[in-house]
C-alpha cells in the first residue's frame, strides 16, 4: 500500500465513525460544549490510529506464513469488511429508531469508538503484508483523516441531522469494495 490507499483506506474506515458522529451531534445538539463536541474526532482519531498499529503487531507475528497469499487476505479483508458496512446498514433499516434523548457521556463516546475501530484493527494485521510506506505513517494518516472528517462530521450533524448518516457508510463500503478488488488484481497478476 502507498499513501494514496492508506488515505482511502482512512477515509473508509473514518465512516462508520463519521456516521455516529453525526448522529451523536444530532441527538446531543442543543447539550454539547465545545470540550465535548472536540472529543468526538479525537477520540474516534485515537482509536482509528491505535488499532491498526496493534492489528500490525499481531500480524507481523504471523506474516512470514502469510506472505504467499497476502493479497487474497487484504482482499478477503476489504470485501468482508465492505460486506459488514452493508448487512449493519440493512440491520440498522430494520430495527426502530430511539426516540429518547439522553446526556452525552463520554463512556458511550469510548465504547463508540472502541467498536468503530475493530475494522481498524483488522486492516492493521494487512499492513504487516507489506507497505511501501512506514506502518507509524499509516496510522498517523488514517488518524489525521478520521480526526477531519469526524470533525466535519459533527458540524454537519449538528446542522443537518441523521440523513447523510447512512450515506456515509456507504460510501465507506464503495471505497473498502474497489481496494478489495484492487489488492485482488494484483494478488492474481
Amino acid at each position: 500500500m502507498n499513501v494514496w490507499d492508506v488515505i482511502a483506506v482512512g477515509i473508509a474506515l473514518s465512516m462508520d465513525a463519521c456516521a455516529l458522529a453525526i448522529a451523536n451531534c444530532t441527538v446531543y445538539k442543543n447539550t454539547l460544549n465545545k470540550k465535548q463536541l472536540l472529543s468526538i474526532p479525537t477520540a474516534f482519531a485515537i482509536f482509528q490510529g491505535i488499532m491498526p498499529l496493534i492489528g500490525f503487531f499481531i500480524g507481523s507475528l504471523f506474516a512470514k506464513y502469510l506472505d504467499n497469499f497476502g493479497g487474497y487476505l487484504v482482499a478477503g479483508v476489504f470485501y468482508i469488511l465492505s460486506a459488514k458496512i452493508i448487512i449493519d446498514l440493512i440491520k440498522d433499516g430494520k430495527q426502530e429508531e430511539c426516540k429518547t434523548c439522553c446526556k452525552f457521556s463520554y463512556g458511550i463516546l469510548f465504547f463508540q469508538a472502541v467498536a468503530t475501530s475493530i475494522d481498524a484493527l483488522v486492516v492493521g494485521v494487512s499492513f504487516s503484508l507489506g507497505m511501501a510506506i512506514s506502518v507509524y505513517l499509516a496510522v498517523s494518516i488514517i488518524a489525521i483523516t478520521t480526526f477531519i472528517l469526524v470533525l466535519i462530521a459533527c458540524f454537519l450533524g449538528k446542522y443537518l441531522g441523521k440523513m447523510l448518516g447512512k450515506y456515509a457508510e456507504i460510501a465507506g463500503a464503495i471505497i473498502l469494495f474497489i481496494l478489495a478488488t484492487k489488492e485482488l488484481i494484483f494478488a492474481i497478476i
